[in-house]
């Protein structure tokens, strides 16, 4: 197959042809359909005056041959916004390949400041590993992608959509007509879940009155029809109508509470119908069948608030029937449309995953491992342009191990912390990995790198990181999960003495209760821990260079202690005159 590149470079060319070619045609047509009506009214005009079976036979024929040509107008109209749709879809994905990817949705709804992970290793917002993935279309799928993302899933269950995915990424022409059907279908997690409220409610329309005139007020509406043009008095046949106005009072409230909970259901699914049977399973086609026909009930229902339903309603009980229609459906799919929402949700998240491997052939699919081991070879952040990633390895034992990473300013250190963190995500979600290869276990990802003070409950930056380590050191006790940690700069908050007497007790601590994970910090005396007996503790360092008065940085990562500091050479740099004697002080 062609690389990314030429084949979303071909579709692109193609498609805007295709759509270019079918809006002239669509264009040609509007003019001839304005022609032929005209042609048409004259002939029926001539066929009527000719003679009765004459006019009634051109009608019905040419009734037949506008609608025919009215349909195969629009459906050219459908096929250049189709090939439109794709094109565009396919430029979107040449931006993302060169790293532009801000104009699909980051998920930020989905964020919380509580999850272990999501906002320190940037799951969602603004130039997120969400906006990087997210391709899809309905509110459901959205959702799935992001809980696959948030919750670590047990190794089958990840390999099952990793297996999934890699078959998908081998249909790019699949996934991309998923997505043209979903383009427009402009969804909200609120109608799937109205959808779902609606479908576990009783049966609308109950009683044996309620059945019975179903059926008895069309045909009393005739007989008072008949009555009123031809009988005298003529109010008299108004009570003919007096039983259906009766049960159109009654129901009243009932048809309005359906309603709200079925409106703008009904575009809803009739997009629904149109991804299912484009998964082209047997379930997609019965979920297909039935979502079509529920759509078209409700667009029926929709019809109570035209003014001139009144006619229908009283002669045919137009919003009874639609309810108790509406009834059978829900009866005999009840069990079934949950499982059908939750097979879209799955499919709209997969076409993301399979996109995702399509477009980086580079990356790789994670082992995962039953072990007590991370074991990475050139792990790269996925979030970093690829031209300017760096690539670091990493193999720690996730039993009580820890590794120390010492460093300047702006050696890397936290990008490294973020690079092994989002991977160990994606492995687990059941994605591929930014990396020559993975091997890892069912590990947990815990954090923390950012914390703020939070104004609303009064509580400082460092009150916050503490939180945050009593949620990492309760995490790494139960027994039921197991934590790998990345804590950059533990306990910032306070002074030197204090940070370092602190960190030392709770890497101690860590380490007696099993956690494992790593740690960044500019605390080179932590490096000592390494040296204690029995220790599980690794020194690994980020340095920086100087070369001709400019400050060099490779961004690897170097076994031993940081021998490097930057940060004096920053501040000179910025304006702040200090003492060459500090500087030497500082540094011996």
């Amino acid at each position: 197959m062609n690389t990314p590149q030429s084949y979303y470079t071909d579709l692109a060319r193609t498609q805007r042809a295709l759509a270019e070619s079918r809006q002239r045609r669509y264009d040609r047509l509007a003019v001839v359909r304005l022609l032929l009506f005209v042609a048409i009214v004259g002939g029926l005009i001539l066929a009527w005056s000719t003679a009765f079976w004459v006019g009634a036979a051109a009608t019905v024929l040419c009734i037949a041959l506008l609608a025919a040509g009215v349909r195969y107008h629009r459906r050219i109209g459908a096929e250049a916004a189709g090939a439109r749709v794709q094109s565009q879809l396919a430029e979107a994905e040449l931006s993302g390949i060169a790293h532009r990817f801000d104009q699909w949705p980051d998920g930020r709804e989905f964020s919380s400041p509580q999850h272990p992970y999501a906002g320190d290793l940037d799951i969602f917002g603004p130039h997120s590993l969400y906006q990087y993935v997210n391709r899809t279309v309905t509110a459901l799928g959205a959702r799935r992608l992001a809980d696959q993302l948030l919750t670590p899933a047990p190794h089958a269950e990840a390999e099952a959509r990793r297996r999934a995915g890699r078959a998908l990424a081998g249909r790019p022409d699949w996934c991309i007509q998923f997505r043209t059907l979903g383009h427009e279908l402009h969804d909200d997690p609120a109608y799937a879940r109205r959808l779902l409220e609606w479908i576990d409610r009783p049966a609308a329309v109950t009683g044996t009155y309620a059945r019975v005139m179903r059926f008895a007020a069309p045909a009393l509406s005739v007989v008072g029809i008949w009555f009123c043009l031809t009988q005298q008095p003529w109010q008299l046949g108004l009570l003919f109508f007096l039983p259906a106005f009766l049960l159109l009072r009654r129901y009243a409230g009932t048809a309005a509470t359906e309603h709200a909970y079925t409106a703008q259901a009904g575009r809803l699914l009739k997009g629904y119908e149109r991804l299912f049977r484009h998964l082209e399973t047997p379930e997609g086609r019965a979920a297909a069948d039935a979502t079509g026909r529920l759509s078209f009930y409700v667009s029926q229902l929709d019809v109570r608030y035209n003014p001139f339903v009144f006619l229908l309603e009283i002669t045919g009980l137009w919003s009874v029937q639609w309810l108790s229609r509406l009834d059978r459906w829900r009866a005999a799919y009840r069990e079934e449309l949950p499982h059908w929402l939750d097979t879209l949700a799955e499919n709209d998240a997969r076409v993301s995953w399979a996109t995702l491997r399509f477009n980086h052939p580079g990356w790789t699919e994670a082992e995962l491992t039953d072990e007590q081991v991370l074991e990475g070879t050139e792990l790269a952040h996925p979030l970093l342009p690829p031209a300017g990633r760096v690539t670091n390895d990493i193999g720690i034992a996730t039993d009580g191990h820890i590794h120390l990473v010492t460093g300047s300013n702006m050696a890397g250190k936290s990008t490294w912390l973020r690079t092994v963190g989002i991977n160990i995500v994606l492995a687990r979600a059941g994605g591929p990995v930014c990396a020559r290869h993975l091997r890892t276990a069912a590990l947990q990802v815990w954090t923390s790198m950012r914390t703020h003070d939070d104004l609303s409950e009064s509580t400082s930056s460092f009150y916050a990181e503490l939180k945050r380590l009593k949620a990492i050191i309760e995490a790494v006790t139960d027994p039921g999960q197991q934590v790998f940690f990345l804590l950059d700069e533990i306990l910032k908050g306070t002074n030197s003495r204090d940070r370092h007497t602190g960190a030392r007790a709770l890497i101690r601590q860590l380490i007696r209760e099993r956690g494992a994970g790593i740690i960044a910090t500019h605390d080179l005396e932590l490096a000592a821990l390494e040296n204690e007996a029995g220790s599980r503790v690794e020194n690994y360092a980020m340095e920086v260079q100087t070369r001709d008065g400019e400050l060099v940085f490779d961004y690897k990562l170097h076994r031993g202690v940081s021998r490097s500091f930057n940060a004096t050479a920053l501040m000179a740099r910025m304006g702040i005159d200090i003492d060459p004697e500090d500087i030497k002080l500082t540094h011996d």
